[in-house]
């Protein structure tokens, strides 16, 4: 056979696979149900899978062993058992008193055309005694054992979800023995729902060996909620690196967004992979691609004859890359949700914890308006419950810390990612963003995920499992104005705040969100007048109204109207609530914010130049705030030379003043717009380093 009619078979493989699965007759499950898994507790148990068509299967639900090892015998199936020869070991086993008994029932059902059978047992309570699950037609048997009842959470997002790196590994894996944490995961993506897992994947009971091969924030997250619920729990996790939000989403639900942007993604998509359902164009394609390869051999031919004349080394062979299936794209529209969620939507399970956005921080933040709020109502129609918890981590910190307040208001993608799920999720009774961006570091994979996760768990106790937790740091819930300052009021993670409401006049620290430090200053916090223009803001704890409250000023903003606190990659926020729980990121703003487009090459090209003269006009701003503050700063100085105890305040402002100067010093580009923005400035900057020496040593 042709290489070129090999690969016009390529693109039905996988359908193909899957539909053979089910036409053979042989009884079995649906992938989702195997060995070790999880059902979840006090829901409807949904069981299905596929037979002959036309025919009688019963389904047993039992903890008795009796009848489950006497189908694992005749299947041949091992048992999880341990022998006198086993070397010596140690592992965890749980002591459960009158625990819940499951009484064996079993339900009777015909499949349909295709063979597919469906039955639904009624709820069940958490346990970790065994559970087998047999599936019988005529002589045929299907099992699936080792199975426990207890919490289920689908783990869904980018790669910060997907990876297992962590700086706390090496000590974290040698103490994850917990058998009844399990773990499933597969990546995989396709243009329309699938009916079931394409992917080989087994559920794994979490131990030392095992567990080095879990990822690390849903591995901590299920590690979290087992302990502390003291339930088995089951992690599904279906994350991978690179996606945007809108291959998370329902078809149906993409194609309600009505605007230029997505309808253009969308009919992109649609007619790429209508070329690989048709076997011409496709042959077309991949006659095309055969060409441009050939032409590439023969230049690279010439290209050896020439470097073993010069006698150089010889070069290597670079072919054009071959098409990929459009249909199972890295990230299109839909397609992980289609490959992932859809063939398991049948499946109890207590909630979503996602993590993703970092993708949408490249040009892709705009769609990213329109895409994540269809995220969370995606997975609720696919399970069938409205009311299903979702919890949205927020993206850690990244890039450059401390960028000037008028960069970041045009720069920072995941400022707006992060503004973008707050809004999205604020008024969900049943979901939430997560604040995570003081772990985060110059990476965009951060190693710290033990407090990401530990963040996430203790949302879920508090709001899911209504546990007395406290889970969130202070938010932020009203504005007000007067004498040229703007005055923050924040509300309290609800355990803090019963714990103080009976006290009648509270101390600031018990009401208001405080510095991570201790007493330090309150950083993070921007501000800005009716003209747009970013300030950094002084802050400090004040009553308003006999409110404690935050005020905020700038001497460079007369009437300022609005607020931003951890606006950047990476925030200089260093507030947190009870618990040391970081501040959500949030604006009091609702002005429109850059547009980040890349659908098509027009419109990244339209908005990278709108982006660049943003930013442009944004590094002007701030050289022309951090000169008209040296003008303030200095007299201010001067005056404060006259009181006695002036000098802590002196001298701070003085090392302040020193390094904007040695800003000026060592920045290449201030340096180069220095004679633009004014001809004596470099002479005038020399005389104010002059007198700040003179400053310092009197």
């Amino acid at each position: 056979m042709k290489l070129k009619n090999i690969f016009l078979l390529i693109p039905f493989l996988c359908a193909l696979s899957i539909a053979k699965a089910q036409d053979s007759g042989t009884i079995r499950f649906a992938k989702i149900i195997s060995d070790n898994m999880v059902l979840q507790q006090q829901k409807p148990i949904a069981l299905w899978g596929w037979a002959k068509p036309k025919v009688t299967v019963k389904i047993t639900l039992t903890q008795d062993a009796s009848l489950g090892k006497a189908a694992a015998n005749k299947l041949g199936k091992a048992q999880n058992t341990e022998t006198a020869e086993e070397e010596y070991s140690v592992r965890i086993k749980y002591v459960e008193k009158n625990p819940p008994r499951l009484e064996t029932k079993t339900l009777e059902t015909k499949t349909l055309d295709d063979g597919y059978w469906r039955v639904e047992f009624p709820p069940a309570e958490a346990s970790f005694q065994p559970i087998w699950i047999i599936a019988q037609s005529g002589d045929q048997i299907a099992l699936a054992q080792n199975v426990l009842i207890g919490e289920i959470w689908i783990c869904a997002g980018q790669s910060n979800m997907g990876w297992g790196n962590f700086n706390r590994k090496d000590r974290e894996v040698a103490s994850a023995d917990f058998p009844g944490l399990r773990y499933i995961a597969w990546e995989d993506s396709w243009y329309k729902p699938l009916p079931d897992i394409r992917k080989n994947a087994n559920w794994q009971e979490c131990s030392p060996e095992s567990a080095q091969r879990f990822s690390a924030v849903p591995y901590l997250y299920g590690m979290f909620l087992h302990r502390y619920l003291k339930v088995p729990v089951g992690i599904i996790n279906v994350a991978r690196g690179g996606t945007l939000g809108q291959t998370w989403c329902h078809r149906k639900e993409l194609d309600t967004i009505d605007n230029k942007l997505m309808k253009t993604v969308l009919a992109e998509h649609d007619a790429q992979t209508a070329i690989w359902d048709d076997p011409k164009q496709v042959a077309v394609l991949m006659d095309k691609w055969e060409k441009s390869c050939e032409v590439a051999r023969q230049a690279h031919t010439q290209k050896i004859a020439k470097a073993k004349a010069e006698g150089k080394k010889e070069p290597r062979l670079r072919l054009p890359k071959k098409p990929g299936d459009a249909r199972a794209g890295w990230s299109p529209p839909a397609g992980l949700f289609n490959a992932t969620v859809m063939p398991i939507r049948l499946l109890g399970l207590r909630g979503v914890l996602y993590y993703q956005g970092e993708n949408n921080n490249f040009m892709r933040w705009t769609r990213y308006e329109s895409t994540f709020p269809k995220v969370p109502v995606s997975f609720r129609k696919a399970f069938g419950d409205d009311t299903l918890p979702f919890g949205c981590i927020s993206q850690p910190g990244w890039g450059t810390f401390g960028i000037d307040p008028e960069m970041a208001t045009v720069a920072e993608g995941y400022a707006i990612i992060r503004d973008i799920q707050r809004r999205a999720l604020e008024n969900d009774p049943h979901g939430d963003m997560i604040a995570t961006y003081p772990s985060g570091n110059s990476y965009i994979h951060p190693a710290e995920k033990l407090p990401v996760a530990e963040y996430a768990s203790l949302w879920a106790l508090a709001k899911v499992y209504k546990k007395k937790v406290v889970h969130r740091g202070n938010v932020f819930s009203e504005m007000k104005k007067q004498d040229g300052k703007l005055f923050l009021f924040f509300d309290q993670d609800p355990v803090v705040y019963e714990r103080w409401k009976h006290i009648e006049n509270n101390a600031a620290w018990q009401v208001l969100p405080q510095p991570r430090e201790g007493k330090a200053p309150i950083t993070g916090f921007i501000i800005a007048g009716a003209d747009r223009r970013w300030y950094p803001a002084k802050a400090r704890e004040t009553r308003f109204d006999k409110k404690w409250c935050i005020e905020l000023s700038s001497d460079l903003v007369k009437e300022p109207v609005a607020a931003r606190y951890g606006w950047a990659n990476w925030p200089t926020g260093n507030l947190v609530g009870r618990e040391r729980i970081p501040v959500p990121t949030f604006r009091t703003d609702n002005w429109p914010l850059p547009e980040g487009m890349n659908y098509t090459d027009e419109a990244k090209k339209a908005s990278e130049e709108k982006i660049r003269n943003l930013r442009e006009t944004a590094q002007r701003q701030a050289l022309d705030r951090k000169i008209r503050q040296l003008q303030i700063d200095l007299p201010a100085l001067e005056r404060d030379l006259h009181k006695a105890n002036a000098k802590a305040q002196i001298e701070r402002k003085i090392n302040r003043i020193k390094a904007v100067i040695e800003e000026f010093k060592t920045d290449p580009w201030l340096s180069r717009r220095l004679d633009e923005y004014s001809p004596q400035l470099s002479d005038q900057l020399k005389v104010l380093e002059k007198n700040i020496n003179d400053l310092k040593s009197n």
